[in-house]
């Protein structure tokens, strides 16, 4: 694609200014990032909740059945290497 055939650049191409405001959004953006507010104590609740479950099934649940696993195939290979 040759420089004539492509779309006007966007804001923050390089060669173009930096923002004046870094929390506004560029021209042609709407409303101000920092107006999202927080997040619902209930949505928080269930994040919270959810990270603290997935951690328990990985770390308490998986990875001690992963370890077992890996060292069952460890035993098995050092039986069929005695056994060579």
């Amino acid at each position: 694609m040759r420089d004539e055939e492509l779309p006007p650049s966007s804001y923050g191409s390089p060669g173009e200014p930096p923002l004046r405001h870094p929390f506004r959004p560029p021209p042609g953006g709407r409303g101000d990032v920092r107006e999202k507010g927080w997040v619902p104590l209930p949505r928080f609740a269930l994040w919270w909740f959810l990270l603290l479950v997935s951690d328990l099934l990985f770390y308490v649940l998986l990875t001690p059945i992963w370890l077992g696993l890996r060292a069952a195939a460890w035993a098995a290979e050092l039986r069929s290497r005695w056994g060579r």
